[in-house]
Order: structure tokens, then C-alpha cells, then sequence
């Protein structure tokens, strides 16, 4: 009886301890959206937003280590190796294009990436390429140079969250449709100066493209 009681326990500790985490990341798709409580199927990927990548020790084997991923809080668009990076920018804090790391580099245009994908409901955030526009509005945008006065807007991928500061411009500009305003806060321009490191991001849901 004693040896029926520990074999009983040993297995129910084993199954316990085999239990699948949510806090894992599983692989999930548009047929089979199905992702733990808490967590979005996102490009292929249960996402769980406003957190970073989970720790190593519980992350799908199908993963790549750590120190190879491209940002330390992001997820793949696509199936061509363009990661959204999330995380706050400026000039004099973390600039832009150090949220992407082990070798990436800002996206500078959407060859890697569908109009579908990049303008993705999904994307709960707008993640900036190196790309930025002029126009007085969106359906008038284009893309400009990187010299003082270049303009008012930036194209990229998704749509600031909780503020109506991205649209979807007339023309694509490097294969980008969706357009962010510059603004005050949130997204903050400087216009003598269009590269994306030179322009500041204050809100954590937004972020970058990172491309090899």
C-alpha cells in the first residue's frame, strides 16, 4: 500500500511539474489561433502584450537563444526576418536604432513584409521604419529626405494605440502605407534632422522594424 501511495505522488508531481506554461511562447497560426489565457496569436506567435520575451528556461525550443533574438521586446512580422521592437526613443536616452540588437538594423523599407501585414490590426502599436514623409496630410504624404525640413509624418508599421495619430497614406512610400503625425507628445519630431534617431518616442507600446 505504502509503495502504491509514493508511486501515486511521484506521478502526480511529475505532471505537475510538466505542465504547460502561459507565460511560454508557442507557435499558433490564422487556422489555429489557439494561445494561452492572456495572450494573442500574433504573426505566427502567442504574443502576450506589454511584456517582454519570456525567460530562457521556459521559452519553446523552437525559439533561438537569447543572445541571437533581435530585440529584448519584440515579435516577428512576417516570415522574412522583420521583427517589431518595442520600447521608448530619443536622441539622448536610447536612440532608435539601438533597440535592435545581435546584428539587426532599422528597417529601411517593407521588401521583407506584405501591406497586409505591416497594416495588421494585430499590431497593438506603431513600430517606425527609417522612413520618414512630408504632406499636409496623410493622403498626401510622400516620402522625403533626410535634411532639415522634411516634414510632419513617419511611415512604418501598425497604429498608435489610444490616440488618432496614424492613417493610411494615399501612396506607399518603401513599400509603407500606414503614417504616424508627429505630435507633441507620444511621437515627438525634430524637423532639422530625418533620421529616425534623431526623433523621440515616448510611449512603450510603440517601437521600431528591425531587419537583418
Amino acid at each position: 500500500m505504502r509503495l502504491a501511495v509514493l508511486s501515486a505522488f511521484f506521478g502526480l508531481s511529475v505532471a505537475c511539474f510538466t505542465e504547460q506554461s502561459a507565460d511560454r511562447m508557442w507557435r499558433c497560426s490564422v487556422e489555429q489561433p489557439l494561445c494561452p489565457e492572456g495572450q494573442t496569436c500574433i504573426s505566427d506567435w502567442c504574443t502576450k502584450d506589454g511584456t517582454a520575451l519570456p525567460d530562457l528556461a521556459v521559452v519553446d525550443s523552437s525559439m533561438a537563444d537569447m543572445s541571437t533574438l533581435p530585440c529584448q521586446d519584440g515579435f516577428p512580422i512576417g516570415t522574412q526576418g522583420v521583427w517589431a521592437c518595442r520600447g521608448k526613443f530619443s536622441a539622448t536616452t536610447t536612440k532608435a536604432s539601438a533597440l535592435c540588437l545581435s546584428g539587426y538594423k532599422l528597417c529601411a523599407d517593407a521588401n521583407k513584409l506584405t501591406d497586409a501585414e505591416c497594416s495588421a490590426t494585430t499590431l497593438k502599436g506603431f513600430f517606425f521604419g527609417e522612413a520618414p514623409a512630408m504632406g499636409a496630410t496623410s493622403l498626401s504624404a510622400k516620402c522625403a529626405g533626410t535634411g532639415s525640413g522634411w516634414g510632419g509624418l513617419w511611415f512604418g508599421c501598425g497604429a498608435v494605440q489610444d490616440k488618432l495619430l496614424t492613417e493610411r497614406a494615399g501612396v506607399a512610400c518603401r513599400g509603407f502605407y500606414p503614417v504616424t503625425f508627429c505630435s507633441n507628445t507620444i511621437f515627438i519630431c525634430d524637423p532639422s534632422d530625418g533620421h529616425l534617431d534623431k526623433q523621440r518616442n515616448d510611449d512603450s507600446r510603440n517601437g521600431v522594424l528591425c531587419c537583418e
